[in-house]
């Protein structure tokens, strides 16, 4: 009896370990569970700095290719499109705490940003000095863009309509931005076109008058009869009537003709339709 409680008792005091060491592990655990929540509440809020961050420099970092296009690319379809992204990226920089406030503007740049205003961020602060230098780039560029257009409207034998369309309407954006960025040089633009199309239209007009000045005959004066004697109208050596010499303003002349082709071009139309 004594040798089973001797054992008993060893493994009373075994099992009691045990039940000590479980009682620590469960502790353990817990201590995991609630540093495994604490860590998943870091991981989520480092995802929303993230994506804010991530928003943020897209919005207010110049990418190189578009610093390239409009200092040295062509003015064309895509130098077009980088002057549009300078605009968006130049007006969130200027944002303030006022247009935060307003009730209209629901950017979700300012949601995952804290509501911080661009304008008075280190970030923004540098860069409004930047994109105002790529701005005054962008409108040197376009005013000799559109300075070229005017001296290629005032060449001689220029399709106008052709350049309207495909160099002027096509990059109307590009006359806004002038109007905004600088309205000095928007004044110039349009003085030049309006100068360069008024002289382009008085050579037209003048080109269509002489034209038509070479259509202009005179038939009939203030001396000239209604009726002619006949014998002005008779050969020397005839004494029929010889029309051709009445030279009147009712001799019909070459006008029948005219009729000769309505006629004919009527009796044509009237035989497909018969047809």
């Amino acid at each position: 009896m004594d040798v089973c409680d001797s054992i008993l008792a060893g493994l009373q005091e075994m099992l009691l370990g045990f039940q000590a060491d479980l009682s620590g592990l469960s502790g353990d655990i817990r201590q995991l569970q609630d540093q495994s929540r604490s860590l998943a509440v870091q991981v989520d809020n480092r995802r929303d700095a993230e994506e804010g961050l991530r928003l943020f420099l897209e919005r207010i970092v110049v990418p190189p290719n578009l610093a390239e296009c409009i200092c040295r690319g062509e003015v064309d379809e895509l130098f077009l499109e980088c002057v549009k992204d300078l605009e968006e990226k130049n007006a969130y920089v200027q944002l303030t705490e006022e247009a935060i406030d307003d009730p209209a503007s629901s950017d979700p740049g300012f949601v995952l940003s804290s509501g911080i205003p661009p304008s008075q961020t280190a970030a923004g602060k540098e860069m409004i000095e930047h994109l105002s230098k790529l701005r005054l780039k962008a409108v040197e560029r376009t005013r000799s863009y559109f300075l070229n257009v005017m001296k290629q409207l005032r060449r001689p034998k220029t399709h106008i309509r052709m350049i309207q369309t495909h160099a002027l309407l096509k990059y109307e954006y590009l006359v806004d931005f002038l109007l905004v960025s600088s309205p000095t040089i928007h004044i110039e633009i349009r003085d030049v076109y309006v100068e360069s199309m008024s002289k382009t239209l008085h050579t037209l007009f003048r080109t269509y008058h002489k034209q038509l000045l070479t259509l202009d005959m005179r038939l009939a004066t203030r001396v000239d009869l209604i009726a002619v004697e006949e014998g002005a109208l008779r050969d020397a050596f005839s004494t029929k009537v010889n029309m051709r010499k009445r030279g009147d303003a009712f001799v019909l002349g070459d006008r029948a003709k005219v009729l000769d082709g309505t006629i004919s071009t009527e009796s044509g139309g009237d035989e497909n339709a018969a047809a």
